[in-house]
């Protein structure tokens, strides 16, 4: 793996405002497992709009779709020392991400998890 370190709150806030993300993971096994795909659109006013889908391969073949939005707050923040994003979802929810700059200058944040720049975000 190559090496990383945690970026400055600037290089954070010039990477994800007002940027459009498509951010993709899977959970569980390669062939049954939860394929995700996050859209995400991070306005320079500090809201951000998350446009989810899922699909699933099922035992007999089939794929489980589902689809989901999501709205709320995001800023760049710093907690325990590390640098990251932090979400408060207008349903509730709150999560802290931290952030990790490769040495190619991608940002990461956990294996398996890739991170695509999609261009502006659209934002009203």
């Amino acid at each position: 793996m190559e090496a990383q370190t945690n970026p400055s709150v600037e290089e954070l806030h010039n990477f994800f405002n007002g940027q459009q993300l498509l951010i993709t993971y899977r959970e569980g096994e390669v062939l049954y497992g939860t394929y995700y795909f996050l859209e995400i659109h991070y306005c320079p006013n500090g809201y951000y709009g998350l446009y989810g889908n899922t699909v699933k391969r099922t035992v007999l073949d089939n794929e489980q779709r589902s689809n989901w939005q999501e709205f709320g707050t995001w800023k760049i923040t710093t907690q325990n020392g590390l640098n990251g994003i932090y979400y408060a979802a207008t349903n509730g929810g709150q999560q802290f991400y931290p952030m990790y700059k490769l040495q190619n200058g991608d940002m990461f944040i956990s294996e398996g998890i890739s991170i695509v720049n999609q261009g502006a975000a659209i934002c009203r």
